[in-house]
C-alpha cells in the first residue's frame, strides 16, 4: 500500500500490475492499458491510447488469479473519467500516456469484489 501523510484521497492505493481495457464509446475501439496503481476509488495506468482530460470511459480490470479464491483471471467492468495525463518520455517504441482514472459509479457488488481483490492484494 503507498499512502503518504500529506496524500489527500480518501481511498488507500495498492501497487498492481494488471491488465486494463478501456473504450470511450459503446462499441468503441478498446484501448489496451496496464494499470500501476488501484483503489476502490480509481486506478493509475499508462496507455498507447491517449484520452483527453474528463472522457468518459468504460473499463474493464482484467483482475488476475491468485490460486486460491480466484482460479482464474475475472473481469470487473466499471465506469470512470480520466481525471489527469500526462505523455510519457518514449526512448523506443510507440508514445505512452499516463492516465489517472477515477471510478465514477459502482455497484455494491462491484464494490464488494474489487475490495475482496485489493484485501488479497
Amino acid at each position: 500500500m503507498r499512502k503518504s501523510p500529506v496524500d489527500r484521497r480518501s481511498h488507500a492505493r495498492f501497487t498492481a500490475s494488471f491488465e486494463v481495457e478501456g473504450a470511450s464509446q459503446p462499441g468503441g475501439s478498446i484501448a489496451r492499458m496496464v494499470a500501476s496503481d488501484l483503489s476502490l476509488g480509481g486506478l493509475h495506468c499508462s496507455s498507447a491510447a491517449d484520452f483527453p482530460e474528463m472522457t468518459r470511459l468504460a473499463v474493464r480490470l482484467l483482475l488476475p488469479a491468485d490460486g486460491a479464491s480466484r482460479p482464474v483471471a475475472e473481469p470487473l467492468d466499471l465506469e470512470a473519467v480520466v481525471v489527469r495525463r500526462k505523455k510519457l518520455q518514449s526512448s523506443a517504441g510507440s508514445p505512452r500516456v499516463e492516465l489517472a482514472l477515477f471510478f465514477t459509479s459502482m455497484s455494491d457488488l462491484q464494490r464488494e469484489r474489487l475490495a475482496k481483490f485489493l484485501a488479497h492484494s
